[in-house]
């Protein structure tokens, strides 16, 4: 059932499932209008905040407590830079103006870490500040609990993409904390991101041997859900929210071969209508500015936020 707020509910918006190429609809119109692309905000590279020496020297010794085991936990994976902090404050913003109640859980990081410690305190600035994007790079971790008429709905779970997939060490291992959550009972939603044009070729094809090795590793139980972030930079927007979602998914198949084989369907009725069981949500974080302060970040379209919710409360409720 989804959750809307008295005031403005949440329309019911399309999440589209992955299917077979001969059974996408091809659309004769698209839109040839010039569309206005959201720059890529400029990040500190390398730069782990928080970490002690011997996390930084040995990201085994890195230590993250998910105490709640039976809230969901929505995992924003994907590289450094890809957009996952983005996509936290952009949703967080939107959350919180659906009703939700989003804080920080300060005891996933030992209280050691000074900068979660600060982070938590200043959560809400940082996250509705016009500076966001400048300050994202000082969040190497994040778990945050959505809360809805004092229930808690779901943990959204940031961490560095360096130990997820990190192209300049494409076959490193999972560091112990990543195999916690992996290994965690809660219901697990995997928010894999993909952008365009991104890297290259070979980073591209090792990042969806990653994938396949996380996929290996899921419960029965867990989900994924592919963010095509930065969708305003690409070619199939017809109107904001309204995407040749079918050429999208084409596209991403181009970009990162077999990057959606691991989820196969192999139900053989179902497969029959839905050839892989994940699903497709294109996404934009938001506008960013060069500014004499910095970069100013303003908010993406509340549509694409529709969208990725509606399917997270799908996955997490269903």
């Amino acid at each position: 059932m989804p959750v809307t707020n008295n005031s403005n509910p949440i329309p019911e918006a399309e999440v589209a499932p992955i299917v077979a190429e001969n059974e996408v609809p091809v659309v004769e119109h698209l839109n040839t209008e010039p569309i206005a692309h959201a720059e890529t905000p400029v990040q500190s590279e390398g730069v782990l905040h928080g970490l002690s020496s011997a996390e930084l020297n040995d990201p085994n010794s890195i230590r993250v407590t998910i105490s709640d085991h039976n809230a969901p936990l929505v995992i924003l994976f994907g590289p450094p830079a890809c957009g996952k902090t983005m996509t936290l404050v952009r949703m967080t913003r939107f959350l919180q103006a659906e009703g939700y109640t989003v804080s920080p859980i300060r005891t996933f990081r030992p209280t050691s870490d000074t900068n979660y410690v600060d982070i938590c305190e200043h959560f809400d600035e940082r996250m509705n500040s016009d500076n966001a994007a400048a300050s994202t790079d000082r969040i190497s971790f994040m778990l945050v609990e959505v809360i809805k008429n004092g229930r808690r709905i779901c943990q959204i779970l940031e961490a560095p993409g360096e130990y997820y997939f990190n192209p300049k060490k494409p076959n490193a291992q999972f560091p112990n904390y990543v195999n916690t959550i992996i290994s965690s009972q809660n219901r697990k939603v995997w928010t894999i991101m993909v952008e365009p044009d991104w890297m290259d070729q070979t980073d591209r094809a090792n990042y969806v041997s990653k994938i396949s090795r996380l996929k290996q590793q899921m419960r029965p139980k867990d989900s994924a859900v592919f963010v095509f972030n930065k969708i305003d930079k690409t070619n199939f927007v017809h109107t904001v929210g309204n995407i040749n979602t079918s050429e999208a998914i084409k596209e991403v198949k181009n970009l990162y071969p077999s990057i959606f084989v691991p989820f196969m369907n192999q139900n053989p009725i179902s497969k029959l209508w839905k050839e892989y069981n994940c699903d497709f949500v294109p996404f934009q974080t938001g506008f960013y500015t060069e500014a004499v302060n910095g970069i100013t970040y303003q908010e993406g379209p509340r549509e694409y936020c529709v969208k990725l919710w509606k399917c997270i409360l799908n996955k997490i409720t269903g």
